[in-house]
């Protein structure tokens, strides 16, 4: 699993990176040559969603999303369980609830045809590569709540 998760990431962070370069380039080609990149606009803003999405997936599986632990850093063990199975649940709730607009969003995307701005191309793939994302990040949610239920730990190198 971990091998996979680490794929992720680094799928994640190619896709921000590429939005990195691409709004250099575009910005440098800009003010020097007064040249605009094609589709410049749409690649990243589609490329930085499927960064979001996947990125997504894998702060789920690493528990390294935003925490707010005051209360549960000064709790019992009983009372930081029950904190954490709250918590896992209501995410997966929210991740399986996007996880279904999105695939349910899907097949309207596709069908209607929609098109980059200027080199025409489909804008349905960037659509399927962020929802599989987010599908992800709802398979790993749920794999956290099962090992939390169990009893162990969903943290990787705690016990």
């Amino acid at each position: 699993m971990e091998r996979i998760v680490v794929l992720v990431e680094r799928a994640a962070g190619a896709s921000l990176a590429a939005v990195a370069l691409l709004v250099f380039v575009a910005v440098v080609m800009r003010a020097t040559l007064s040249i605009n990149v094609p589709d410049n606009f749409d690649f990243s803003r589609y490329l930085q969603g499927i960064a979001i999405c996947w990125g997504l997936a894998v702060a789920t599986y690493r528990n390294a999303h935003i925490l707010v632990d005051v209360v549960w850093e000064i709790s019992g063990k009983t009372v930081r369980r029950a904190i954490d199975l709250f918590a896992s649940s209501v995410s997966l709730a929210f991740m399986l609830a996007f996880a279904w607009m999105l695939v349910e969003r899907f097949p309207m995307v596709q069908r209607a045809h929609q098109l980059t701005s200027d080199l025409k191309l489909p804008v349905w793939p960037f659509y399927a590569v962020a929802a599989a994302g987010i599908v992800a990040a709802a398979v790993v949610g749920l794999i956290r709540l099962i090992e939390l239920v169990r009893g162990r730990s969903a943290d990787p190198g705690i016990g």
